[in-house]
């Protein structure tokens, strides 16, 4: 570790894996596709805290919070996984009390086997597939950048789960209390405006930010078009309902 690294939460200089001041911990290397792994088993074992400083740094900077992850920081914001340890929570609490729609939809699975139904749930369906192709569809507006894939999967989880949670709890409280269902429109427009925000350099003006979401949103529908003319391919009588 070179003597001149910092902390990126409090400036003290480092001088072991540590922090001596506020206690976050230091990889000394960028994330990786181990990192991934290894936050997907910690956040579902041992959820920590910070939860309430981690979504608030999220909303106003949501690029702080991402390079300080990307940048091997741990222990002081929550990391990605641990975020979507909440999301779940949110989602059952959702799924038992409200309705079956998950942020906003309802995806049905028809023409496969009962216990395969049973696996391609909606909310296993968002999951295992959105997040991927929120990953796939930044690498394609931003390759210039030359971040690796970890890194915008990373990206693509912490906003994922921000703004799912979000939109699941205003979705709630509007359905409970007034009868109002929001779209799903709401929350991927969020999704993408806070990714242009992470990738967008520092100072790039409001309307190159909102353009750079425009590109991630229509980059997105490119890979559900790939898709869905595959599963087309596979199953001409279509596979997939949604709705």
């Amino acid at each position: 570790m070179s003597a001149s690294t910092t902390c990126t939460i409090c400036q003290t200089e480092l001088q072991g894996d540590y922090c001596t001041s506020c206690g976050q911990r230091y990889l000394g290397r960028r994330v990786n596709a181990w990192d991934v792994i290894g936050g997907w088993l910690s956040g579902l074992l041992a959820p920590e805290r910070s939860l309430l400083g981690t979504y608030r740094q999220l909303l106003v900077n949501p690029r702080y919070i991402v390079n300080n992850y990307w940048s091997g920081f741990r222990g002081y914001y929550l990391s990605p996984s641990q975020l979507v340890v909440y999301m779940l929570f949110v989602f059952g609490l959702h799924l038992a009390l409200v309705n079956q729609n998950i942020l906003g939809m309802e995806v049905n699975v028809s023409g496969v086997s009962d216990s395969l139904k049973a696996f391609l749930s909606p909310q296993l369906f968002l999951f295992l597939l959105m997040i991927p192709l929120l990953a796939l569809s930044t690498a394609g507006v931003y390759y210039r950048q030359k971040h690796s894939f970890p890194e915008h999967f990373t990206a693509a989880i912490y906003l994922f789960a921000l703004w799912a949670t979000l939109f699941t709890l205003l979705y709630d409280m509007l359905y409970l209390l007034l009868g109002i269902e929001l779209g799903p429109l709401w929350c991927f427009a969020a999704i993408f405006l806070w990714s242009a925000r992470v990738f967008s350099p520092e100072g790039t003006a409001w309307y190159r930010v909102l353009l750079n979401a425009v590109l991630s949103i229509l980059m997105l529908a490119l890979l559900f078009a790939i898709l869905l003319g595959i599963a087309y391919l596979l199953d001409p009588e279509g596979a997939i309902e949604q709705g």
